[in-house]
């Protein structure tokens, strides 16, 4: 089955992270830029969690720098910002599975994160922090050139074909609303 984890495991491990003794630290950074910005207040509940769930999987690393007898600390992300965000982890936080999955691609259209690899039903998918919510809603916010995260493979949740006996202005396959938002 892969490295998919049960909402269960996910809650385990989200237990065992908020521990006293875990060693990422106590706190995690939300920056008052994105807290304020009008992409963070257009999320639903659904993608808040999202947003925030991705925010405490970044780690950081520290490193000393020495240039000409002046030593300060530079604080940068660590694997490049990447990290994966699972349906079931999001679960694990309280919210339902179609919360889960429009949280998560709420987040992704605003540009609180790119697609690296949009992962599978069995592998999770890789994602990059993104600053594209800084230019939410009068600039260059949309995600361009990139898979939608979370390949969807479960027939019932995809969109369905219509029958035969349509009428010549039907399209064969019913977006509903995603095809205006695509399209945008």
């Amino acid at each position: 089955m892969g490295d998919a984890k049960t909402v269960e495991e996910w809650r385990e491990i989200i237990d065992n992270d908020s521990d006293l003794n875990s060693k990422r630290g106590r706190f995690r950074l939300l920056p008052r830029d994105l807290f304020n910005s009008r992409a963070f207040a257009k999320l639903t509940r659904g993608g808040m969690i999202a947003v925030l769930s991705a925010l405490n999987k970044l780690e950081y690393e520290t490193t000393n720098k020495d240039r000409k007898g002046v030593k300060s600390n530079v604080t940068r992300l660590k694997h490049g910002g990447r990290f994966s965000l699972t349906i079931n982890e999001l679960r694990a936080r309280g919210i339902s599975k179609a919360s889960a999955t429009r949280g998560r691609m709420q987040a992704w259209e605003l540009g609180f994160f790119d697609v690296v690899s949009p992962g599978t039903i069995h592998h999770a998918g890789i994602y990059k922090v993104s600053d594209r919510w800084r230019q939410y809603p009068n600039g260059d916010w949309r995600p361009t050139d990139q898979q939608r995260p979370g390949l969807n493979v479960y027939p019932e949740n995809s969109f369905k074909k219509r029958d035969h006996g349509k009428s010549e202005n039907d399209s064969d396959v019913d977006f509903g609303d995603a095809s205006s938002m695509m399209m945008q």
